[in-house]
C-alpha cells in the first residue's frame, strides 16, 4: 500500500496530492533509518506521515525529516527528527556492509546502482582515487567487484573517516587506504599517480576537477559527478570539462539519480589522453 493510500482519510482530501511519493530507507533487518522530505503545506501532519512510513518497513526504527539543502563546511542535511531511534545503521547492498550516521555524514542508498556500475569499469590492477569519499561506499564497491591494484579514499569529515577505516574492515578490504585531510592539500601530493579519480560530490565538485586531472596519468578517467537541468542535464558538465581539459574526451554521459524537482545527478566519464 502506498504512502499516499494510507494516509487517506488522515490527510485532507485537497492536500493528499502533495503527501511525498516516496522516501529513503538506510539501514537492513538490524534497523534502519527513514529520510522524508515533508512540504509545509503537511507540517500540521508531519508526525501522521512518519508513523506511516514507520508501518510501511518493520526495520525503520527511526523517521528523520529533511529539512533544506545541504550547507556546512561537510554538506550535509539537516534533519527534524519525527520518530526517536538510533541512526546509526548497518546498510546491505550488492552483499557489502555500509555502516554510516545520515546525521553525520552524507550518504544515499540511492545511489548503488552508481557504485556498482563504476566498480565494473575498473580494471585489474588499477590505481584509483576517491575523492569526497564520505564513508567510502564506491571503495567497498570496487574493491568487491573489481581487482583494483590500490584505492586511496581521503574524506575531511572526521565522521567520515570513522566510518569509512569501519566499513573497510567490515568488508575485510586490504587494498584500500583512508585518508583524513582536505582533498585541496592532499591531492596534489599525488599529480600523475592513479588510472582513475572519482569525484562523486555533485555540488562544487566541478572546481576541483583540473587536481582531478593532475592525478591522472596519461589514459586515465575521471568519473565526474554534477547536476544537470531535466531539460539537458549534460551540457553544463560537459562545457565544464572542455574548459578544464580540451583535450579530454567523454566516454559516457549517465543520469544518476534524480536529485530535485526537474533536476538530476549526473556523471559523466573523462578520459585524459
Amino acid at each position: 500500500m502506498s504512502l499516499k493510500r494510507r494516509l487517506d482519510g488522515v490527510v485532507p482530501p485537497e492536500l493528499l496530492e502533495k503527501v511525498p511519493t516516496s522516501f529513503e530507507v538506510i539501514g537492513s533487518r538490524a534497523g534502519a533509518v527513514a529520510i522524508i522530505e515533508i512540504p509545509p503545506e503537511l507540517e500540521p501532519y508531519k508526525y501522521a506521515i512518519a508513523k506511516a512510513v514507520a508501518e510501511m518497513n518493520k526495520h525503520v526504527r527511526a523517521v528523520l525529516r529533511k529539512v533544506g539543502g545541504r550547507s556546512g563546511e561537510y554538506r550535509l542535511y539537516s534533519y527534524e527528527t519525527l520518530i526517536e531511534g538510533p541512526t546509526e545503521v548497518l546498510h546491505k547492498e550488492h552483499g557489502y556492509y555500509i555502516k554510516v550516521d545520515p546525521t553525520k555524514v552524507f550518504f544515499s542508498s540511492r545511489d548503488q546502482t552508481d557504485r556498482l556500475d563504476v566498480a565494473r569499469r575498473v580494471g585489474e590492477g588499477e590505481r584509483v582515487l576517491y575523492l569526497f569519499a564520505g564513508v567510502g561506499p564506491y571503495a567497498v564497491a570496487m574493491a568487491k567487484f573489481a581487482k583494483p591494484r590500490v584505492i586511496v579514499a581521503v574524506e575531511l569529515n572526521p565522521w567520515g573517516f570513522k566510518y569509512m577505516v569501519e566499513n573497510f574492515r567490515l568488508n575485510k578490504i586490504k587494498n584500500a587506504v583512508a585518508v583524513h585531510g582536505d582533498v585541496a592539500v592532499v591531492a596534489p601530493l599525488f599529480k600523475r599517480k592513479f588510472d582513475r579519480v572519482i569525484l562523486t560530490l555533485p555540488l562544487g565538485a566541478y572546481r576541483y576537477l583540473p587536481l582531478a586531472f593532475e592525478c591522472l596519468e596519461s589514459g586515465g578517467v575521471v568519473h565526474f559527478y554534477h547536476l544537470g537541468r531535466e531539460e539537458d542535464p549534460f551540457s553544463e558538465a560537459a562545457e565544464i570539462v572542455k574548459n578544464h581539459c580540451p583535450e579530454c574526451r567523454i566516454l559516457e554521459r549517465r543520469v544518476v539519480r534524480d536529485y530535485a524537482p526537474g533536476v538530476y545527478k549526473v556523471r559523466l566519464d573523462v578520459y585524459k589522453p
